[in-house]
This record gives C-alpha cells, sequence and structure tokens, in this order.
C-alpha cells in the first residue's frame, strides 16, 4: 500500500526493470505492483530486446552493471526507440563520471544503491510527472510566425529563426502531422537531392532542435523518419496571416 508521501504522485501505468541482481529486482517489482504498476522484469538486457514489445512501456528502471548490452548503451537503445519514455537508472556502480554519463545517455535521473522505496517511488513520480506535462504541451499548437522569423511553443517561448529555420519549419503545417520527405526540404530550401548520406540537411535540422531546446528545456517534436523525412509531432500552424 502507498504511505502518506507517495499515495497522491502521478505514476506510469507499465514499467520495465532491468536488473540482474534477482532479489532486488523482484523485491522492487513486488512494491511497485503494490502501487498500482503493472511490472516487466528483465535480468539481462538482451532478454529484453529480444522480447516481443521491447520498447512500449512507459518507463524503465536500469541497472549499470548487466550481462549482454552494457546499461549505457541499452539507454541509448531505448531512446531511438521510445522517446517519450521514462528513464531511471538504479546502480551500485560508483565510478568518476557516471551520473554525467547516464544522463548523456539519455537517463532522466540517476539513484545510487543503497536507495529506499519510497525514494525510488518519488522519483519515478517526479519524471513521471514532467513526461506528462511536456506530452500536454507538446498536444497543444505551435504557433510560426514566417514575418516576424519566429516560433512560438504551446507555453509561450519564443524562439527567433533564420531564413533556413522557417523555410524547413513552413513545411510541416500543411503536413498537419504527416511526413514531409526529404527531397521536399531539399526542393525549398534550394539545395540539391543528395542520397541518404547527405548530411547538410540532417545538420540544418539538428541546429534548429538545438536552438528550439535550448529556449524551451523541453524535448522537440520535430523528428527524422528514417530514410524518409522528417515529422513535427505536436499540432503546429501559421501564425500570421499566411494561410496553412
Amino acid at each position: 500500500m502507498a504511505d502518506d508521501k507517495t499515495r497522491d504522485l502521478m505514476l506510469p501505468a507499465t514499467l520495465t526493470i532491468v536488473d540482474d541482481d534477482g532479489d532486488y529486482r523482484e523485491f522492487l517489482a513486488q512494491h511497485l505492483r503494490a502501487q498500482g504498476l503493472r511490472v516487466r522484469t528483465f535480468s539481462d538486457s538482451n532478454h529484453l530486446l529480444a522480447d516481443g514489445d521491447p520498447f512500449g512501456d512507459a518507463f524503465y528502471i536500469i541497472d549499470l552493471m548487466l550481462p549482454g548490452v552494457g546499461g549505457e548503451e541499452l539507454i541509448r537503445i531505448l531512446r531511438l526507440r521510445n522517446e517519450e519514455c521514462g528513464v531511471l537508472v538504479i546502480t551500485g556502480k560508483a565510478e568518476a563520471g557516471v551520473f554525467e554519463n547516464v544522463l548523456t545517455a539519455g537517463a532522466d535521473m540517476h539513484l545510487g544503491k543503497p536507495v529506499s522505496l519510497e525514494q525510488i517511488t518519488l522519483a519515478i513520480g517526479a519524471v513521471y510527472r514532467r513526461i506528462v506535462r511536456q506530452r500536454d504541451s507538446a498536444q497543444r499548437a505551435w504557433q510560426l510566425d514566417t514575418d516576424r522569423q519566429r516560433l512560438t511553443s504551446p507555453d509561450g517561448d519564443v524562439i527567433d529563426l533564420g531564413d533556413n529555420d522557417v523555410t524547413i519549419l513552413s513545411c510541416f503545417p500543411p503536413a498537419e502531422g504527416g511526413v514531409v520527405p526529404r527531397e521536399t526540404l531539399c526542393e525549398q530550401l534550394g539545395r540539391p537531392v543528395l542520397d541518404t548520406s547527405d548530411n547538410g540537411l540532417h545538420a540544418m535540422i539538428y541546429r534548429l532542435r538545438r536552438r528550439i531546446e535550448k529556449v524551451t528545456g523541453s524535448v522537440v517534436p520535430l523528428q527524422s523518419q528514417s530514410r524518409v523525412g522528417y515529422v513535427f509531432k505536436a499540432p503546429i500552424r501559421f501564425g500570421n496571416n499566411r494561410p496553412v
């Protein structure tokens, strides 16, 4: 049963634990199931990756010292397939640089063992609350003002844009959430359409994402679709008099 500190937490419906310590793994799983979560457990990262649905859970708790793929690499793989999941690292690994490395790999939070069950539950709640808020924010429309060359986030953050940024972003409102092919973006930019090994367009998108992230501090819904193009996974519309 949840205590007073954890009773009102917003917790994910599904969670996966990857830890090779069997007693610890099952003890933690039992505790989280008592909070109402559906919990899967794996002792080996390769067992998770070989599962029928390795990337479908809302939250992951990962140890770093694992059989199979190492913990940091597992986090990177998860992030490539599920950008919206929560990732909490709980490990006894105490080497220098561990905290920075796991956050760089894509983890949301790091806790060192030993750690209490209450602290773990509170950490899950804190991370998941932030994810839900970002998801809710993403469902509100972004505003693209091509005249003033600026993008306004659903929370009111204003990002100043360059000419190429405006050209790229102007392709997404008409797509209405669909994929904009690389060829379309290159044509609008007036650059030759090269094969998928061309990194020029990718570099432009990367710089645009970093510019938005620097202002908003949140995940940008502009995402790549491998070998196809890019998609803006949130409502975006023109914020001036230009029609969508």
